[in-house]
């Protein structure tokens, strides 16, 4: 296995160059949801910046990812853990270097460790240590991996050969197979197919591939990106993040590509939608986060690969201040 990097870590991404100062509160405030959308809730305030949540499967804990500016490097990322979505504080898991997680179940998770190179590891949240999925990295980056609902095989993305390319593996790690190039793969509610991003002409759009065929099917288009698609729970929508000019937003559809519809606006920027087993979509914004009294500035420390897909799959974690949302989208059949 090829051990250069083709470009560091989400983690080194994103790197702190000047000192911290004192964070200044300033007035909160939310996102602006249209009338398509209700019940819009904060779910964290930290001053760090949080994003990509998942719910667990009985709907009541809720992982997400911290980007801690005062560290440097892989000690930037760490994995959090609300007990409880609606009561306040949180528990830290494993410690820095982790990230991108996703449920197996209630207790266990499945989450990318930045060891010597990015590896996928699983563990507990009631239990201390990790047991990597493979003896070694598959590739110079392996992360987003999520296992399939029947609990057979796991999904994740690695760079191979200065591109980004979708995988499967079996949940004991072997039987490793490139899929397609893209990012950011979710699984169907019957693990039949799996939504993923890729660019086309100009713009990403959303791709859905067919496990069975493996023919894949575009079904987003138009003037704008299109990425981090994830189904709804019974599979009858995705929920996407749509960027146009400077702005990213909530957007929502069916799987057939029709009734797209819009569910935030304004001039924040929103990122990694999940949509719950509580029918409540929970994302990252920008709107209302703790600002520091002045500002970072960053260096982009990793390669850039023979596509800028890299780029797109970064820029999802680039805010330098984020906050965990949710809200419940009004849906007609």
């Amino acid at each position: 296995m090829n051990t250069k990097f083709i470009f560091s870590s989400l983690v080194g991404a994103l790197i702190l160059n000047s000192c911290s100062s004192t964070p200044k509160i300033e007035k909160l405030s939310g996102p602006q949801v249209t009338a398509s959308a209700k019940e819009l809730v904060r779910i964290t305030d930290d001053v760090v910046a949080e994003f990509q949540p998942t719910l667990s499967p009985d709907g009541k804990k809720l992982l997400y990812v911290i980007r801690d500016d005062a560290n440097t490097g892989y000690n930037k990322w760490s994995i959090r853990l609300k007990n409880d979505v609606m009561l306040p504080g949180f528990t830290p898991l494993i410690g820095n270097k982790t990230d991108r997680p996703a449920w197996i179940d209630n207790e266990n998770f499945i989450f990318t460790y930045y060891a010597s190179k990015p590896t996928i590891a699983v563990t507990s949240i009631n239990k201390l240590g990790l047991t990597y999925v493979g003896q070694n990295a598959y590739g110079d980056f392996d992360a987003d991996a999520s296992l399939s609902p029947d609990g057979k095989k796991i999904v994740l993305t690695t760079t191979l050969q200065n591109t980004r390319n979708i995988c499967l593996v079996n949940r004991d790690g072997s039987s490793f197979t490139v899929i397609s190039e893209g990012i950011n793969p979710k699984w169907s509610p019957k693990g039949d197919k799996l939504l993923y991003t890729k660019l086309s002409g100009d713009y990403y759009q959303l791709f859905e591939l067919d496990l069975k065929s493996f023919q894949s099917t575009q079904i987003t288009t138009g003037e704008q990106h299109s990425t981090n698609g994830a189904y709804s729970t019974n599979g009858k929508h995705i929920v996407f993040i749509g960027t146009k000019d400077k702005f990213s937003h909530v957007f929502l559809m069916k799987t057939n590509g029709t009734s797209l519809t819009q569910l935030t606006s304004g001039s924040s920027n929103e990122t990694q939608p999940f949509w719950g087993v509580d029918g409540k979509i929970y994302f990252a914004s920008t709107a209302g986060a703790r600002m520091p009294e002045k500002s970072f500035k960053y260096g982009n420390l990793f390669t850039k690969t023979g596509s800028n897909i890299t780029d797109q799959e970064l820029s999802a974690f680039s805010y330098p201040h984020t906050d965990i949302w949710r809200l419940e989208p009004l849906i007609v059949d």
